[in-house]
C-alpha cells in the first residue's frame, strides 16, 4: 500500500524553475506519456539531478525493463542530500493530472518520494511508493513532478544500497495556458484584386505545446489544412512540448473554385496548439481578398493609367440608372484604343458577390463609357487587366434613394372619427425588417403619426383615427425609410398621398 506522509523539511527545498508565462482565458489540454513502453515514449524529458556523488541513477524505458530509477551507494550521506528525476512543464504549461507507476523501499534512512511543485511555493510530497509497483495519481496544478530519493534522518543516513525509488509508464494531461500567435504574408493579401491560383503564407508562434497544424477558411467554409510534425502517437504527445515552437506553410488556393467567390471575400487562417480540444488555444487572422477571375484579360498593352467616374444625374440618385465614364492611358500618358474595360457592381449587403455590367472597348482617345441599369446603392469597380497579375482598378459609389411605396384605404372622402389605413412596401433587396416613418404635413412641416418595422416581405402597415376635423380639410401623408445599416439605399420618401375628411 503508499502511504501519505507529513513533509520532511529537508526534502522540501524548491529547486529553480523556469518561470510560466500569464494564463489565457481558454486553456488547451493535452496528454503526455514519458517512459511508457507501450507507446515507444522514452525518457528525454526527464532529467537527473543529485546533491551527492551517492545517488546513481538508472534510465531503461523499453519493454520488459525497469524505468527510471535512482539508487544510494556509498557509506555515509548527510542529511537533506538527495538524487531524483524531475518532468518539468514546458514553458506556458502545466500539470493537472498524472498517473505514473512507482516503486521504493526505505533503508538506512533513505526515503523515497513522489512529489510535486506547486504553481508557487516549495515541492509538496504526495506519496511514499511500496516495495511492489503500484499505481499513484495525482490531480492539481503543477510545474513539475520529481521522483526522488533522500536522506530524511537528522543525524545522516548510512548504507542504502538496497534503497531506492523507480517509476515507470508517466501519463500526463498539460493545461497549456498561452495561445499561439500568428502573422499573413504573401500577394494574395496584397492590394487589389487577384485571379487565378493565389499563395497565402501564415507563420505562427507559441509557448507552450507548439503549433500542432494551420486551418484555412474562405467566407467561414473550411478549405485546407497542414498540419506540422509532431511527435504524438494515439492521443498522446511523446514531448511534452510535442510540436515546433515556429512553423510556417503556405497554402495555395483556386480561387475559381468555391467558397471563393467574385468580388470581395474573407480569408481566416488559424494556427492551433496540440490539444484534446481544437477549439481551444487557437490564433486566427483574417484578410480580405477581392477576386476577379470574369474580368476579360485585353491585349491591348498596358494601361496603368485609368480614370473612371458615375454620371451624377437626377435618374441615377432616384433610379439607380447611371452611366460610367472614363478613360485610359498608357505608362506615358498615351490613350490606349481597343482595350477592353470591365465595369463590375456589388450590392453592399454581406455575402452579395460581384456581377459583371459591361465590357466596354476604348475609342482612339482612349475614352469608354458603359450604361448601369436601375437598382440599389451599389459599388462600382472598374478594372482593366492586361495580363494575368497586372489590373489598374478604379473603385466608385453610386448612392441611390429609397423610394417607398405608399398606399392609402379607403380612396374616397372619409368622416371625422373614421380611420385612414397606410400600406407601405419597401424596394427590394433586403426590405425585411426595416424601419419606416409615417409622416402628415402641418403647414410646412412634416409631423410623425407611426413607424414601426416592415414585416418578412418588405411591408409594413398601420392606421390613423381623424378626431378633431371640422368642415372639410384635405391631408397629406408620406412614408419615410431613414437611411439604417444592411438596406442598400439612401434615405428616402414616398410620393405624397392625400385624403379628403369631412367634419
Amino acid at each position: 500500500m503508499k502511504r501519505p506522509i507529513a513533509a520532511l523539511p529537508a526534502l522540501l527545498a524548491a529547486t529553480a524553475l523556469a518561470s510560466m508565462a500569464p494564463p489565457s482565458a481558454n486553456a488547451g489540454v493535452y496528454r503526455a506519456a514519458v517512459c511508457n513502453p507501450a507507446l515507444a515514449a522514452l525518457h528525454p524529458d526527464a532529467i537527473f539531478a543529485r546533491t551527492s556523488r551517492h545517488y546513481l541513477s538508472d534510465a531503461s524505458c523499453g519493454e520488459g525493463q525497469a524505468g527510471l530509477g535512482v539508487r544510494h551507494q556509498g557509506k555515509r550521506t548527510g542529511q537533506g542530500r538527495w538524487g531524483g528525476w524531475t518532468v518539468r512543464a514546458p514553458r506556458g504549461t502545466v500539470i493537472s493530472h498524472l498517473g505514473v507507476s512507482a516503486a521504493g523501499r526505505r533503508v538506512g534512512g533513505q526515503v523515497p518520494q513522489l512529489l510535486t511543485a506547486p504553481l508557487a511555493g516549495p515541492l509538496q510530497p504526495f506519496s511514499v511508493p511500496d516495495p511492489g509497483m503500484e499505481r499513484s495519481r495525482w490531480n492539481g496544478r503543477a510545474r513539475s513532478f520529481v521522483a526522488r530519493l533522500g536522506c530524511a534522518r537528522d543525524s545522516g543516513c548510512g548504507s542504502g544500497d538496497r534503497s531506492g525509488i523507480r517509476v515507470k509508464r508517466l501519463s500526463l494531461r498539460m493545461a497549456d495556458r498561452v495561445g499561439p500567435r500568428i502573422a499573413l504574408r504573401g500577394r494574395a493579401f496584397a492590394a487589389g484584386s487577384k485571379r487565378g491560383i493565389q499563395a497565402m503564407q501564415a507563420m505562427a508562434t507559441d509557448v507552450g505545446a507548439g503549433i500542432h497544424r494551420f486551418l484555412l477558411q474562405v467566407n467561414g467554409e473550411p478549405v485546407a489544412a497542414h498540419a506540422s510534425r509532431c511527435r504524438a502517437t494515439e492521443g498522446f504527445a511523446l514531448r511534452l512540448r510535442p510540436c515546433p515552437l515556429h512553423a510556417r506553410t503556405t497554402f495555395k488556393a483556386a480561387t475559381t473554385w468555391a467558397p471563393f467567390r467574385q468580388g470581395p471575400n474573407t480569408v481566416r487562417i488559424c494556427s492551433v496548439d496540440f490539444g484534446l480540444d481544437t477549439q481551444a488555444n487557437r490564433a486566427c487572422a483574417e484578410r480580405h481578398v477581392r477576386i476577379d477571375n470574369l474580368c476579360p484579360i485585353s491585349s491591348a498593352g498596358p494601361g496603368p493609367v485609368l480614370e473612371a467616374h458615375v454620371s451624377r444625374t437626377r435618374s441615377a440618385t432616384e433610379h439607380g440608372e447611371a452611366a460610367v465614364r472614363g478613360r485610359l492611358r498608357s505608362p506615358a500618358g498615351d490613350p490606349v484604343p481597343g482595350a477592353r474595360v470591365c465595369v463590375a457592381t456589388r450590392v453592399p449587403l454581406a455575402g452579395a458577390g460581384e456581377h459583371i455590367a459591361a465590357t466596354p472597348v476604348t475609342g482612339e482617345d482612349g475614352r469608354f463609357s458603359a450604361q448601369l441599369p436601375s437598382g440599389p446603392s451599389r459599388q462600382v469597380r472598374v478594372a482593366y487587366w492586361w495580363s494575368g497579375t497586372e489590373v489598374a482598378e478604379r473603385r466608385l459609389d453610386l448612392r441611390v434613394r429609397a423610394r417607398p411605396r405608399l398606399k392609402l384605404r379607403p380612396r374616397h372622402a372619409v368622416h371625422n372619427g373614421r380611420r385612414v389605413r397606410f400600406r407601405v412596401r419597401l424596394q427590394e433587396p433586403a426590405a425585411p425588417r426595416r424601419w419606416v416613418r409615417i409622416q402628415a404635413r402641418s403647414g410646412k412641416r412634416w409631423i410623425e403619426v407611426s413607424n414601426g418595422r416592415t414585416n418578412l416581405h418588405g411591408a409594413y402597415r398601420a392606421h390613423y383615427r381623424f378626431h378633431s376635423t371640422s368642415g372639410q380639410h384635405r391631408y397629406a401623408f408620406r412614408a419615410v425609410v431613414p437611411s439604417q445599416g444592411g438596406y442598400p439605399y439612401r434615405g428616402g420618401h414616398s410620393k405624397t398621398r392625400h385624403v379628403t375628411v369631412k367634419g
